[in-house]
């Protein structure tokens, strides 16, 4: 390696014409300068130099040597710049791993400014309910939802708080009735999340701070998809939990009907995730967007 710094200074040297030029350019004295030169050509055991008071000039084997050098440190300023466009141009691929409901409507209309103010800018969608790890997906950010942190490498950035909800179609309410109070919904056929576990109960919130704990029936139609929890609820097999921005079209429609409105599921949290040594721009910016997005949506 102390070689390969060596070679650099002496294209520099050639470039600038003396050491004096070459100290300046590289931060070191003149002296020091010389001393590197006079290093490399004992390791390389030729003269690269013909010193004067008036100039220095190339011996052949230093004409020999010089392009190679000079290469080497061109390609080595290209591999500085590129890097440096990477960390703070928006230019490369940006990978997202997310959820399949958010990877939809939500995440483009998250993105499509930035993709639009950044044509050199491509993006990669990871989509996938199960739990996945950044490194081996080269995720530059993931999104999840109420997850726990159990790697003190990634730092999880707080997006938005969203209500979940209890629906079920027209189709099953015809067929089963509605329910009228938390303790009739034991007695109802569920569709539940498995993603982790099965679950043997849910807890509702009221506004008031009153809680219930709703006992779930044995047999339930379980999976690790809300994507295909919500189809299965829409065919009218079942109650569900879904979050309320993701079924909002289809109960304006009438497609689901809101159950015990006044009732409530833990809200769903939303966080991105990112390595902690990651900090390109492209990825500051893509946050921001994600951050602006949710938080209005949230809001409306």
């Amino acid at each position: 390696m102390d070689k390969l710094n060596r070679m650099a200074v002496f294209a520099v040297v050639v470039a600038e014409g003396s050491f004096s030029a070459a100290g300046r350019r590289l931060g070191m004295s003149p002296s020091a300068v010389s001393q590197h030169m006079r290093t490399l050509e004992q390791d390389l055991r030729v003269t690269l130099l013909h010193r004067s008071t008036r100039k220095l000039t190339l011996t052949d084997a230093g004409a020999a040597f010089y392009p190679g050098c000079k290469a080497m440190l061109h390609e080595a300023s290209q591999a500085e710049q590129r890097l440096a466009e990477m960390r703070d141009t928006l230019v490369g691929e940006l990978r997202i791993a997310t959820t399949i409901g958010l990877g939809g409507a939500p995440l483009a209309q998250a993105l499509a400014p930035l993709l639009q103010a950044h044509p050199k800018l491509s993006l990669r969608i990871l989509a996938n309910d199960e739990i996945i790890n950044l490194i081996e997906v080269r995720a530059d950010i993931a999104l999840r939802v109420n997850r726990q942190l159990d790697d003190a490498s990634y730092i999880a950035h707080p997006l938005a708080v969203w209500p979940m909800v209890l629906c079920a179609s027209p189709r099953y309410l015809n067929r089963c009735g509605i329910p009228e109070t938390p303790d009739e919904l034991s007695q109802h056929q569920w569709l539940v999340n498995t993603n982790e576990a099965v679950p043997a109960s849910i807890e509702l919130h009221r506004n008031n701070g009153e809680t219930r704990k709703i006992s779930l029936p044995d047999i339930a139609t379980g999976s690790s998809s809300m994507n295909v929890l919500r189809a299965f609820t829409l065919e009218g097999i079942g109650i569900s939990i879904q979050p309320l921005y993701e079924i909002e079209y289809e109960l304006k429609r009438g497609d689901l009907v809101l159950l015990l409105p006044e009732w409530r599921p833990a809200p769903l949290k939303l966080h991105a995730l990112t390595l902690e040594r990651v900090h390109t721009e492209k990825s500051r910016q893509a946050m921001q967007c994600l951050r602006d997005y949710f938080q209005n949506y949230q809001q409306r």
